[in-house]
């Protein structure tokens, strides 16, 4: 009875779908890049709405006055709020590298 070779017992939590941390990615290894299709999809529908207000608008902005399209004032908010936003996470993300870098 001495002749019986040791049998690895599995671990019990092996094969059960236990998540490891790292995203579970399709067949084909390439993940659906749903960031991507957010931001176009949002963009799309920026681009239409602004297609769809192109009238002559007032605008006041401290001292001045003028009239420009509506089209530039929605494309200029789009443009200045994508800037400003990269900005500040890149201004956050730098922030918390440092404090980490400190501590």
């Amino acid at each position: 009875m001495t002749d019986i070779p040791d049998i690895p017992i599995p671990d019990s939590t092996e094969g059960v779908g236990i998540p490891t941390g790292e995203p579970a990615k399709p067949a084909g290894g390439i993940a659906f890049p749903w960031r991507l299709v957010t931001a176009l999809a949002v963009f799309g529908i920026i681009v239409i709405f602004a297609l769809q207000n192109t009238d002559s608008t007032q605008v006041n902005f401290l001292f001045w006055d003028f009239n420009i399209p509506l089209i530039v004032v929605i494309t200029a908010t789009m443009v200045l709020s994508v800037v400003f936003g990269d900005m500040i996470d890149w201004w956050w993300k730098r922030r918390k590298r440092k404090h980490r870098d400190e501590g």
